[in-house]
């Protein structure tokens, strides 16, 4: 748009005469005047309107002042050649007084204008003419240098071949392509219809997706390399061989017939493979598969009893049946019958710690149970620390919450604690006096019994309980105390096991899961974007398309890279886990600040830190900077308003005796719905692995959050209207 304000009638003589000047001006293209020390000497109105300068700014201003930095070697280059040539055309860049850079075509001819030689320059904008080859050169650049391999084929010519292709494939641009891709694309010639199929090159394995073009003869191959995965098919296989050396039976049938038994299968059940399915089992396998759930049956043979574990195996059309001898358990259970009442207690604790889910809830049934079995009032259980400094209550029965404070950790001064905790060595006493200092919670009972509980021979905690009467316990009961405490051990060692088993499976389905879904979408959209501009090239109308093609296919690889990042810091946290330590927080953040300001150059940005303190240390790492990181980033995507304003608040807090560093970022953006806080309240708090549920950035920083034992929530920055902008708030433990 012109501006008149660049036109004004200035009282400085210019270099152009007046004579002149009217017809210098009305020349639409920007004129400029320079000498050979690039000094501007006039400009006509046209430059002007470019630059957005009046002319008595550029007439204050060099050459160099108006030239994009990446251009001045080139514009230095193009004065000189004018001077051997007398004339020069070239693309440059210009800046604009708001900053931008307009991309320019100029020519440039000496000629002498008051006796006096100068350059005469017009500019012309030309964002084509720039962009058109550097657009062109960034894809093929790109293309060459993803690991999938990608050929054109242009009747059974390849007219073009990345680098991965070349190596793989073994062939070159205008060769005639090889005779093992002719069946393939006459095949989906034929079809006119993608097809896939798996080739091997050498020692590689790859699938090939050969796609018809829109244009008649031209074909598209991708190759992907499955070497690995069909190596991992092969050992699944191979695993597969291993119920034969089972003593154990193992059977699996379809719906009407054996698929396989190993050795021992075959005796017990008397069936070979395609032989039909025993009648006794047949109920049994029907309510397995209409439940999708395990099925116990228990057998007998050869006067030998068996519990087979009936179920559908995962992702096949088959049922796996598995046989146990339990013939010596249940001649143990038939043992147990025998005995009095205080032996049924003890397969109550056994059954107690196979079915329960959690070992809280199992330690507070077992300490239940006990106080009923014993007629005792009180009782608490407590277990060892990891690094086996103290023990500490995890449940209690009918104790004062005050006492349970005052003893919430024993850290093994008494000689008493001692006994039970490091030498493992019960303790019963009809005088508990003499056993436990006066502030302790069993100091006022007249009976206790403390009894460690073993895992492996290793002593991981104890159950105390207590009555206010005198009680002396006969040999019978010690023993079963003792190995009660045993048995607890081995159930809390079990449950331990299985909890780390089924965190083992579940991470590796979320990894699995996370990268098949989002590499998927990403190789999708890079493909999407290539294929279009290959449709594309040579089409100059198209190049504003092709360029945003090209970004589109950046983008997806820094997503890629992005996803890779995470899943790397996830799998630390999850595996590993992390080292916390002294960490200085303000540091951080402004580093994070500026990552932020940096990645988003065109956004009007204004992050303010509100923060009382010049350095202030929690208990962390370096990975709170991708904490920051992640929560400024969603702050300036999700925000449309020009200017983003971010303020972050640093406050510290305390919450339940502890001392936190409360920091809130506050925006002016989109905010976040009731509905969606909702999703990320559960996501959090349910601790789920729901990475389309929050996104894989948020994600990742709640688990670092919570490796830090600290808090993530949403409010709306102005209560009641989320539109106005979110307040994202972490509480991170302070070192003190």
């Amino acid at each position: 748009m012109i501006n008149p304000e660049h036109h004004e009638n200035e009282e400085k003589n210019t270099f152009v005469s007046n004579k002149f000047r009217d017809l210098f001006d009305s020349i639409n293209q920007a004129l400029f005047l320079f000498n050979f020390m690039g000094e501007i000497l006039d400009v006509n109105n046209g430059a002007c309107d470019l630059l957005g300068f009046s002319r008595t700014k550029l007439l204050k201003m060099n050459l160099h002042n108006i030239v994009a930095p990446e251009f001045v070697s080139k514009l230095s280059k193009g004065i000189k050649d004018t001077f051997q040539s007398g004339t020069k055309t070239f693309e440059s860049g210009l800046k604009h007084r708001d900053g931008e850079i307009i991309p320019v075509r100029l020519f440039m001819k000496i000629i002498e204008l008051n006796a006096t030689k100068v350059i005469l320059t017009t500019a012309q904008e030309s964002i084509e003419l720039v962009s058109r080859e550097k657009d062109i050169k960034e894809l093929i650049a790109i293309l060459h240098q993803i690991p999938i391999p990608v050929l054109k084929i242009k009747q059974n010519l390849v007219i073009y071949a990345n680098n991965a292709a070349k190596e793989v494939f073994d062939i070159r641009e205008n060769e005639v392509i090889k005779p093992k891709f002719n069946e393939l694309i006459t095949e989906a010639k034929k079809k006119n219809s993608t097809i896939t199929t798996e080739v091997k090159f050498g020692k590689l394995i790859y699938t090939l997706d050969i796609i018809p073009g829109q244009e008649e003869d031209h074909f598209t191959i991708y190759g992907r390399d499955i070497t690995e995965h069909t190596k991992a098919e092969k050992l699944i296989d191979y695993l597969a061989k291993f119920p034969s050396e089972n003593p154990n039976p193992v059977l699996w049938v379809n719906n009407d017939s054996v698929v396989y038994s190993n050795q021992a299968g075959e005796i017990l059940f008397r069936v070979k493979r395609f032989s039909k399915i025993p009648d006794f089992l047949k109920k049994e396998i029907e309510e397995s598969l209409i439940k999708d759930e395990v099925v116990e049956k228990e057998v007998e043979f050869d006067n030998r009893i068996y519990l087979l574990n009936i179920s559908r195996v995962q992702n096949q059309d088959f049922i796996s049946i598995h046989g146990i001898d339990i013939s010596e358990r249940k001649k143990a259970e038939k043992m147990l019958q025998q005995f009095s009442h205080q032996m049924e207690f003890l397969n109550h604790i056994i059954m107690a710690g196979n079915v329960a889910s959690d070992i809280n809830l199992f330690l507070k049934e077992i300490l239940s149970s006990t106080l009923q079995l014993m007629d005792f009032e009180v009782g608490v259980i407590y277990l060892i620390d990891a690094n086996e400094q103290f023990a500490e209550i995890v449940c209690s029965h009918n104790i004062s919450q005050e006492l349970i404070i005052r003893n919430k950790e024993l850290t093994f001064k008494q000689e008493a604690f001692q006994t039970i905790f490091i030498k493992g060595i019960p303790l019963f006493s009809d005088n508990s006096s003499t056993l436990y200092s006066d502030d302790a919670i069993f100091s006022t009972f007249s009976s206790i019994a403390s009894i460690p509980i073993f895992s492996e021979d290793k002593v991981i905690g104890s159950i105390c309980i207590a009555s206010k009467n005198r009680y002396f316990f006969s040999h019978e009961e010690r023993d079963l105390l003792k190995l009660l405490g045993r048995e607890i051990g081995a159930i809390i060692n079990k449950m331990k096991t299985e909890e780390a088993l089924s965190e083992a499976r579940t991470i590796t389905e979320f990894y699995r899961d996370l990268v098949v879904h989002d590499i998927s979408n990403i190789l999708q959209n890079i493909n999407m974007s290539v294929e279009i501009v290959a449709l594309l090239q040579g089409k100059e109308e198209k190049i504003e398309k092709i360029f945003k093609l090209v970004g589109n296919v950046k983008e997806q690889l820094i997503r890629g890279s992005n996803l890779i990042t995470n899943i790397r810091k996830l799998s630390k946290i999850s595996t590993t886990g992390i080292n916390l330590e002294p960490t200085e927080t303000l540091q951080f953040l402004h580093e994070a600040v500026k990552f932020i300001q940096v990645s988003f150059p065109n956004k009007d940005l204004n992050i303010k830190i509100d923060s009382p303190f010049k350095e202030v240390f929690i208990q962390a790492n370096e990975f709170i900077l991708d904490v920051f990181e992640n929560i400024l980033f969603n702050a300036v995507k999700y925000n449309n308003i020009i200017p983003i304003k971010i303020v972050i608040c640093i406050l510290k807090e305390k919450l339940s005796g502890k001392n936190y560093l409360r920091i809130e970022f506050r925006d002016n953006g989109i905010g976040v719905s009731d509905q969606r806080k909702e999703t990320i309240l559960k996501t959090i708090s349910e601790g789920k692995r729901d990475v389309k549920g929050i996104g894989i950035g948020l994600y990742t920083t709640v688990q670092i959050i919570n490796s830090y034992s600290g808090k993530i929530w949403i409010e709306d920055k102005v209560k009641g209207d989320h539109s106005k902008g979110s307040n994202f708030i972490i509480l991170i433990p302070l070192i003190v």
